[in-house]
């Protein structure tokens, strides 16, 4: 159950964003790289890229389905996606591939929500499992201040498996401090938010008033991650209760025998002028690869750091 938070209405940057991604183990991942969505096996793994002259969007991606749950290309596009926790069935689309057809280079200067609409109209009749997706775009309306970047921003979700895809622009509440979880984004009139999502945007409203602003980046990636860290006592012990929890520690969910946690967490930072960093640590491991049966916590010091500026074909990786 992936949770996110994020804020495109703050003085110093145009996103602050962070979120964990809650998987099993055992579902073959990628660590977050350059890449172009080439086949797996190539730009993946780096031993034989499949485009190397033009590496376009920073992500981590699924190998089992070949697209990702959260990314950022070059122009400064970003993607988060969550699942709809619903009973399993299986589609013949994959929500994956949402991500990277939003990621992957597009016509310039075009307005987020014209791009929408085509979005959805490419997408008509095809049916996916549940999920909602955080679409942020530059915004295409000339800023107050002259060479600034600010971001568009809408949620994108089918309210359910095999549902009609719908969207919206953010609210101003959303835009200043939002969240997103496993729970369907838009609530009958009186349904509260899953308890994650209520604490988390709590705890990121206060994490934002905090920030002065001289606050270097690093201390910002840290409260960023130190709030992905929350969790309930005890930590829940089915499926059902994942709704409570920011951090979830190992469960095992029948029917499905391998641990079920947070596998990783991820910060991202864009400037006003354009500077971005982009950090994804993990949580969980198995230390002897994926036929290990205990997880253990992933040790500390072994973040994958990348810097670069949006509009730029030059990065470094830290």
């Amino acid at each position: 159950m992936c949770v996110g938070f994020w804020t495109v209405d703050h003085p110093d940057y145009a996103l602050i964003l962070c979120s964990n991604r809650d998987e099993f183990l055992s579902r073959p991942t990628a660590p977050a790289q350059w890449h172009s969505f080439g086949p797996i096996g190539t730009d993946v793994h780096g031993d034989a890229p499949a485009d190397p002259g033009a590496p376009t969007v920073l992500s981590g991606r699924d190998l089992a389905a070949g697209g990702t749950w959260l990314g950022i290309n070059r122009t400064g596009r970003i993607a988060v996606l969550t699942n709809i926790t619903e009973p399993y069935r299986k589609y013949a689309s994959s929500r994956g591939d949402l991500t990277s057809s939003f990621l992957l280079p597009q016509t310039p200067g075009v307005p987020l929500s014209e791009e929408i609409d085509a979005f959805l109209a490419a997408n008509r009749g095809r049916a996916y499992a549940g999920f909602n997706m955080l679409l942020l775009s530059p915004s295409t309306t000339p800023p107050a201040r002259p060479g600034t970047l600010d971001l568009d921003a809408a949620l994108l979700t089918n309210s359910g498996g095999g549902g009609a895809l719908t969207a919206r622009p953010l609210t101003d509440d959303e835009r200043s401090c939002g969240g997103l979880s496993n729970g369907l984004i838009d609530r009958a009139p009186g349904e509260p938010e899953w308890p994650k999502v209520q604490h988390g945007r709590v705890a990121f409203r206060e994490m934002l008033a905090s920030l002065a602003e001289d606050t270097a980046e690093a201390e910002v990636v840290e409260r960023l991650f130190a709030l992905l860290t929350w969790q309930t006592a005890p930590a829940p012990a089915a499926r059902r209760d994942l709704s409570t929890t920011v951090h979830v520690a190992p469960i095992r969910v029948p029917p499905v025998a391998p641990p079920h946690r947070t596998r990783l967490s991820t910060a991202i930072l864009v400037r006003h002028d354009g500077r971005a960093t982009f950090v994804e640590r993990d949580v969980w491991t198995l230390p002897g690869g994926e036929d290990a049966r205990e997880p253990v916590r992933a040790p500390l010091g072994h973040d994958r750091v990348f810097r670069f500026a949006v509009g730029s074909t030059g990065a470094l990786s830290v």
